[in-house]
């Protein structure tokens, strides 16, 4: 019995070690991007236990004596072997755990409304966000645009010229993750921001339209009052732009000689023999091809 004892007592101190061997049992995630919480759940855990992932110590945020809570540091993709260790012992089994490379997230476009006329300074798109690399694509539309990566949170891009719509902007890097799109509005709705009188000549004078998204083919309306009806009723003249030389649409109004001549999108010239060159309100409207067009806008011409 006497020797019987101390292999007895043994025996139950290495039972007790070993009921309270540090151990994993569970890791939730088991693959995650930098940034997540990691929730780990084993122990006995205790103030002097330290986390590693690879040989990278990562301090726990939360910490009790069954669970150990991390968030996943900036390391590059790939497995990882992850151990706990306090001051005498290691986990007896570490788990395998998987970097993933981030998202790219994009949080803002700016500008993200651009006039179809818009010069190529303010074609200039500039995209916020956090996920970027060198080897990050640009997608508008689904279509990849030329763009360059100024650092992890901005891209820029020249916007091509395109129709007046909707786009997505998207992000995607090379393994395939890529953000949520973002909407950048094209706008092609036209207008007047002054009018002015151009060159007088002998019987006419030009009417100089400036303003913005004004097409080739865009319709120019004046307003005025009627001299021919006693200076109650009122007339309405309709043209519609040409490169060069224009010509009234058919069975509108029109005097001889008239015409609307289109420079750029952001200017026409209206091209005007009036009665008399005496001052009186004009009212003008430019309509684009699709139907979008300008407020009345009111000016005081011969």
């Amino acid at each position: 019995m006497i020797r019987t004892l101390p292999t007895m007592l043994l025996a139950a101190l290495l039972a007790v070690t070993s009921a309270l061997a540090l151990e994993i049992t569970s890791v939730a995630p088991t693959r995650a991007i930098p940034g997540t919480r990691v929730i780990l759940t084993g122990g006995p855990f205790s103030p002097q236990s330290r986390i590693f992932l690879g040989e990278r110590f990562v301090p726990p945020v939360r910490q009790h004596p069954r669970q150990l809570e991390f968030v996943v540091p900036a390391l590059p993709p790939g497995g990882y072997s992850l151990t706990v260790q306090d001051e005498v012992a290691s986990a007896v089994q570490p788990f395998n755990f998987e970097v993933l490379a981030p998202r790219p997230q994009i949080v803002e476009v700016e500008p993200d409304n651009l006039d179809v006329c818009a010069d190529e300074a303010e074609r200039l798109v500039r995209v916020h966000g956090s996920g970027f690399h060198p080897e990050t694509l640009l997608l508008l539309g689904s279509n990849t645009v030329n763009s360059r990566v100024v650092d992890a949170a901005t891209m820029e891009f020249r916007l091509p010229a395109l129709p007046a719509g909707v786009y997505g902007v998207e992000a995607r890097n090379p393994d395939g993750t890529a953000s949520l799109p973002h909407s950048l509005w094209i706008n092609s709705v036209p207008e007047i921001t002054s009018v002015e009188r151009g060159d007088d000549f002998v019987n006419n004078y030009e009417v100089i339209v400036r303003g913005k998204n004004f097409f080739f083919n865009s319709i120019l309306v004046v307003r005025e009052t009627d001299t021919s009806a006693g200076g109650t009723g009122t007339r309405q003249t309709t043209y519609y732009a040409r490169r060069g030389a224009a010509e009234p649409l058919p069975g509108s109004l029109v005097a001889p000689g008239e015409q609307l001549r289109y420079d750029d999108c952001r200017t026409l010239v209206y091209l005007r023999y009036p009665s008399n060159f005496q001052d009186k309100e004009l009212t003008l409207q430019v309509i684009n091809p699709d139907g979008k067009k300008t407020a009345a806008y009111a000016v005081t011409l011969p």
